[in-house]
């Protein structure tokens, strides 16, 4: 399940920061230095995140997040299965 999570969380990530498909989305990177996701554009990713995978993201963890590994990480904690 983790990599089908990851790549959604890639598709939706490419699609909020406006970024070509061809563009690879890596967990080291920053969502904000490396992809330009503001804290705006990160309620976006967050809210797209909840609604495809089913799951509820806390407003608290959201403000933790600085990496793709950190939102990665998270939503593979909350998905089933």
């Amino acid at each position: 399940m983790p990599v089908a999570v990851n790549e959604t969380i890639s598709s939706i990530l490419k699609q909020v920061a406006e970024l070509p498909d061809s563009f690879t989305v890596q967990s080291s990177q920053d969502l904000n230095a490396d992809l330009g996701i503001d804290s705006l554009k990160l309620i976006d990713v967050i809210v797209l995140v909840e609604s495809e995978l089913d799951i509820e993201i806390g407003d608290e963890f959201s403000r933790d997040l600085v990496t793709v590994a950190d939102l990665q990480g998270y939503v593979n904690e909350l998905v089933p299965g």
